[in-house]
């Protein structure tokens, strides 16, 4: 069955192209509720299963990229709730971790809590030089619970990830940027060039070895390398472009 070239779901709009997009869009601020999540989960596992896609931009509309979690659905949890809402998260989160393709995050203005956790699936993280980054959660007496706790101190380090987490302080995208949290710091007026490049860069190049080289990077030990490097050998393209480089000529 064909994939619809644009789709709004609650909350954001995809569309489904070589590079694709996907733009929160809520009317006040982008947050993450229940059907926010379910339709998100929907989606990524579309992309996974469309062989055309090479890249997936996530970006927003207005003045959020993602406030964080429904403060107002949480406010109403019981703890049954709690774990149902934290594994449907966990769920989306991993689904943009172990998409096969690159995902770019491209964030301008807020990302808070929970759109921190998304960042922090995310393959690239550029954002404008105005946008406010934390994970304040600490202050409503709880904790990041989609993967925070464990993604921030691998992509910080425990020290200062100890330190944004215990204290929910936020950080400038210039000092995001500084401690390795995200790419890039850039321009407001630069930031949709500086990932429509990187998109198209990501797209150009051999799909099968991006793949690998991800699943690699994510979870990948010495043994899956040997495995990964001698499977790409089936493909056509390391010969194709090892002719190439030598200037021969395809057969």
């Amino acid at each position: 069955m064909p994939v619809p070239a644009e789709t709004d779901y609650r909350g954001f709009r995809l569309e489904v192209d070589a590079i694709s997009i996907l733009t929160f869009d809520m009317p006040r601020a982008n947050i993450l509720s229940t059907p926010v999540l379910n339709g998100l989960v929907a989606a990524l596992e579309t992309l996974a299963a469309t062989k055309t896609v090479r890249a997936l931009v996530m970006a927003n509309a207005g003045k959020t990229f993602l406030a964080g979690a429904d403060i107002k659905e949480m406010s109403a949890f019981k703890q049954a709730d709690a774990r149902r809402f934290s594994r449907l998260f966990h769920r989306a989160a991993s689904l943009i971790e172990t998409l096969p393709v690159p995902v770019i995050a491209s964030v301008n203005g807020f990302c808070l809590g929970g759109g921190l956790e998304i960042i922090l699936a995310c393959d690239f993280v550029i954002a404008s030089k105005s946008s406010v980054i934390g994970a304040p959660e600490i202050n409503l007496g709880i904790v990041p619970g989609a993967g925070g706790t464990q993604r921030l101190p691998a992509r910080i380090g425990k020290l200062r990830a100890k330190e944004l987490i215990l204290t929910g302080r936020r950080l400038s995208a210039d000092e995001a940027e500084e401690i390795g949290l995200i790419n890039r710091a850039v321009g407001d007026e630069e930031l949709s060039a500086e990932v429509n490049n990187l998109a198209g860069l990501l797209a150009e190049k051999p799909a099968q070895a991006v793949k690998a080289a991800k699943r690699l990077i994510n979870s990948g030990t010495l043994a899956k390398e040997i495995a990964e490097w001698s499977r790409l050998f089936s493909y056509g393209d390391p010969k194709r472009l090892m002719e190439e480089f030598l200037g021969r000529p395809r057969k």
